[in-house]
């Protein structure tokens, strides 16, 4: 019943589009991309029970081995987008996109049906200005290159160590993720490539103690075959390190406590050719929390930096990345004892697509998630490693973008 019922809001919603477009000759484009696969994952190596780890980590358990084989759809999306035009070069723009999953045909979201970038906006010589639901600046700007265009929410994307610490489960540590209630300005480019973007997230916060809101900001550079972007992001009261630490650590539940955890990123790219380029990322990482008690979380901040290529050969693509994150450095109120001993982390990917259009590609992707004794760095789609252990996991699927 549930899924008949979001069927019939997605085609109520492409006829209101249609409707529109017809009544305001506005410009409306139905868009998508598909790309199941088969995936086997080998997850091992834990960290065995009673074995010293980090003060932030979570005790080791000598959990078992797990070797699964599973259908998959990351990311697999369905879209509407169009334009207006309102004269005096100013236009109304919107977006509206649906993921969900082509192995099971769900909605990939139980808590809404426009789960991915949704948005209205209005575009001009002035810029662009958005209300909605979208993906953050510092994710957009950095960690641009979409491995075979599968990368986006899949067991292969760097972000999975590039914009995350190797403590906890808790997404409120990510800075790799789309904010709803976003405010977002684009400026159009000046100085001959260079353009920059400001996002904010409101909070929403039922009370006057925290905040709870996100502030995106980026200048990005594009102009023949060299892209490079610095983007910084910060997070007020949404504590990624207190949600990620030990509860005997964490200043959750503290009305009292405050955090600002902050992202910085560099990124450049660079264009040999049509079939050649490389790509380059930095960030640095702070999770800071005031306000709380003796012996609680108080700072966590590492580096995390990637590496990647890919090389075009008629109709064959192959891609290779290297990203890995260090362990950094921790510091609990009252300068109680704290370290940060097995933090690092490491991934590595290659891979290869035949294409047989610019719209169809089969694929072939292996992934090593390599943890230090106490890490628990994760791009397993459909679970998380214990304290220690290194995932491993191999994919064939098929692509189509239309």
């Amino acid at each position: 019943m549930k899924n008949t019922k979001l069927t019939a809001i997605a085609l109520g919603a492409l006829g209101c589009c249609c409707a529109l477009s017809a009544q305001a000759q506005s410009n409306v484009t139905i868009y998508g991309r598909l790309y199941p696969e088969i995936v086997n994952v080998n997850v091992s190596g834990a960290t065995p029970k009673g074995q010293a780890v980090s003060t932030l980590a979570a005790a080791p358990t000598s959990a078992a081995d797990v070797r699964a084989t599973s259908e998959d759809s990351p990311n697999s999306r369905l879209g509407f987008r169009g334009a207006e035009d309102l004269g005096s070069g100013l236009k109304a723009i919107f977006q509206l996109e649906i993921g969900f999953g082509v192995d099971t045909g769900t909605n990939s979201s139980t808590s809404s049906l426009f789960s991915r970038d949704t948005y209205v906006g209005l575009a001009s010589n002035y810029g662009t200005v958005k209300l909605g639901s979208m993906d953050t600046v510092y994710k957009n700007l950095g960690d641009t290159m979409s491995y075979l265009g599968i990368s986006s929410g899949n067991f292969l994307s760097t972000s999975n160590i590039l914009s995350k610490p190797g403590i906890g489960s808790s997404s409120a540590s990510s800075f790799h993720l789309r904010r709803a209630n976003s405010l977002v300005y684009e400026s159009p480019e000046f100085a001959g490539g260079f353009q920059a973007l400001f996002d904010y997230s409101l909070g929403e916060v039922a009370n006057d103690f925290q905040r709870q809101n996100v502030i995106s900001t980026g200048l990005k550079y594009e102009a023949g075959p060299l892209y490079a972007a610095v983007a910084v992001e910060r997070h007020y009261d949404l504590f990624g390190g207190s949600l990620n630490v030990p509860t005997a650590l964490s200043n959750a539940t503290n009305p009292l406590a405050h955090s600002r955890d902050e992202a910085i990123r560099w990124t450049a790219q660079y264009k040999f050719s049509d079939s050649t380029r490389v790509e380059a990322n930095l960030a640095n990482i702070k999770y800071n929390e005031t306000g709380g008690t003796v012996g609680k979380f108080q700072e966590y901040k590492h580096r995390t930096w990637s590496i990647a290529g890919e090389q075009k050969i008629a109709n064959v693509t192959m891609i290779a990345s290297y990203g890995a994150a260090t362990a950094g450095s921790c510091a609990l109120v009252g300068n109680a004892a704290c370290n940060t001993d097995g933090l690092d982390g490491k991934m590595a990917t290659v891979g290869a697509g035949y294409s047989f259009s610019k719209r169809t590609l089969v694929f072939a992707v292996y992934t090593y998630m390599g943890n230090g004794d106490s890490a628990v760095y994760n791009n397993y789609n459909n679970g998380k490693p214990a304290t220690g252990q290194d995932i491993k996991t191999f994919a064939v699927g098929i692509a189509h973008n239309f």
